[in-house]
């Protein structure tokens, strides 16, 4: 009798704990913190460690999921349902609690929503070829690829050459570039002649020779030619 009582209690316990850790879970979530990327192309991972774990999605620069907790040096996300795990670097992620301004979140999820839309479009067409006056997957120039990604991704029509999107779109500066802004190019020192699609501050993906590929707009080619950059978002 007495050892059934004993059983009782463990069984109780146990239940009791395990109660507890599932409503503190529920308790993180319902505080609105969330963990973003840095960065495009963060791993996703089945544990904290980076050796003995699966990488089984990967996160855009500006993509959230809730946060619930750090483990190491990784933070635990709710994604799909399901405890995975992030690096928590600065360098790679960052947290902020959900903001008590309603607007202001609903104007930053929305364009962070597109932005994640437009490189994930983009990068459906890696190795198109290049095509000029193209502006299907049978081939693009740089305008038709840009023009064409933004329709995709968010229903956006931009005018069709290089020169007429940077002259239509809102000029930004180079340190607040973000991904899915354009940023143009001229290979004479005035009227542009090229544009590409940001990924990051340094990264673009762009149709020029040899198709649709990506590129730096800080270095190597790209770099001297660089005039501005513009957002339609």
């Amino acid at each position: 009798m007495l050892k059934r009582i004993a059983s009782i209690v463990v069984a109780a316990t146990v239940a009791f704990s395990g109660l507890m850790f599932s409503t503190g879970e529920q308790a993180e979530a319902a505080t609105g913190t969330f963990a973003y990327s840095k960065v495009n192309g963060l791993n996703i991972r089945t544990a904290p460690s980076l050796t003995s774990s699966k990488v089984v999605a990967k996160m855009d620069k500006g993509q959230r999921y809730t946060y619930l907790g750090k483990s190491g040096s990784f933070y635990k996300i709710n994604y799909k349902g399901t405890h995975r795990y992030i690096s928590a670097s600065s360098t790679y992620t960052y947290l902020k609690p959900r903001t008590s301004t309603t607007t202001t979140t609903t104007v930053s999820t929305s364009s962070s929503s597109k932005r994640a839309k437009l490189v994930a479009e983009s990068k459906k067409y890696l190795g198109t070829p290049y095509r000029y006056g193209g502006t299907t997957t049978a081939g693009f120039d740089c305008s038709g690829y840009t023009g064409h990604v933004y329709k995709k991704a968010i229903g956006k029509t931009l005018p069709r050459s290089s020169r007429q999107q940077y002259s239509s779109a809102k000029k930004i500066s180079k340190s607040s570039i973000q991904a899915g802004d354009l940023v143009f190019f001229s290979h004479s020192g005035g009227t542009i002649h090229h544009v590409g699609m940001a990924l990051s501050k340094t990264q673009m993906i762009n149709s020029e020779t040899g198709g649709v590929k990506y590129a730096s707009f800080t270095s190597g080619y790209w770099a001297p030619r660089y005039v501005g950059a513009g957002s339609y978002l």
